[in-house]
């Protein structure tokens, strides 16, 4: 009989002795559930990218664009991170060739959105507007140019390093009209593919 109510006491102490741990690891987990991050991105945001441009261009009264030219890219983007799945900003994208006694170029400036369909992805849609300037620049310091409206369509990933550095591959294109009077208006082009690094200040567990 004494060795049945040992035998019980023991139970009942060990019983007791292992439901606090049960408890202590019930909240430990849940607080780990608590502290995942919420999204990938977050702060404010700065990208550069560089890349391989095939510009071409028409008149109005043409029908086609010319045979494309690939030249080198380079492409600068900064702005904010309202939400996960938002990035609003401004960007600047130069394609650039050299010619006879000079460069000839297409830059465009303007404000931007990067859409994350998923919020812990890295694949994002991307769309602007702005204004572009298309010209020549001589060695001797005089230039000829043109500008005109401009808009953007593109899309990519952001692959993340770490909490502070991401880097990924885009393709965007880039097409502006320009207009003089009397004169047949010039649409030009540029479909860029490249690769861009991009720093921001919050977001990945932070």
């Amino acid at each position: 009989m004494r060795r049945s109510v040992l035998a019980l006491a023991a139970f009942v102490l060990a019983a007791s002795a292992l439901t606090p741990l049960s408890a202590q690891r019930s909240e430990r987990d849940r607080g780990i559930v608590e502290l995942e991050p919420v999204g990938a991105r977050g702060g404010f945001y700065i990208g550069g990218g560089i890349g391989a441009g095939r510009e071409s261009y028409k008149f109005s009264d043409q029908t086609a664009f010319t045979d494309g030219l690939t030249k080198p890219t380079i492409s600068i983007r900064l702005g904010g991170t309202p939400t996960p799945s938002a990035r609003l900003g401004g960007e600047i994208f130069a394609w650039a060739n050299d010619v006879d006694d000079g460069t000839e170029s297409f830059a465009v400036f303007m404000l931007t959105g990067q859409f994350y369909p998923m919020q812990q992805g890295g694949i994002f849609l991307k769309a602007g507007g702005g204004f572009a300037r298309s010209g020549i620049d001589f060695n001797n310091g005089s230039s000829t140019y043109e500008t005109g409206f401009a808009w953007n369509v593109g899309g990519g990933a952001d692959i993340p390093l770490s909490r502070a550095v991401g880097i990924g591959p885009m393709v965007d294109l880039y097409q502006a009209s320009f207009t003089k009077r009397n004169e047949p208006t010039l649409t030009e082009r540029v479909l860029n593919v490249g690769v861009q690094v991009t720093f921001q200040t919050g977001g990945r567990g932070r």
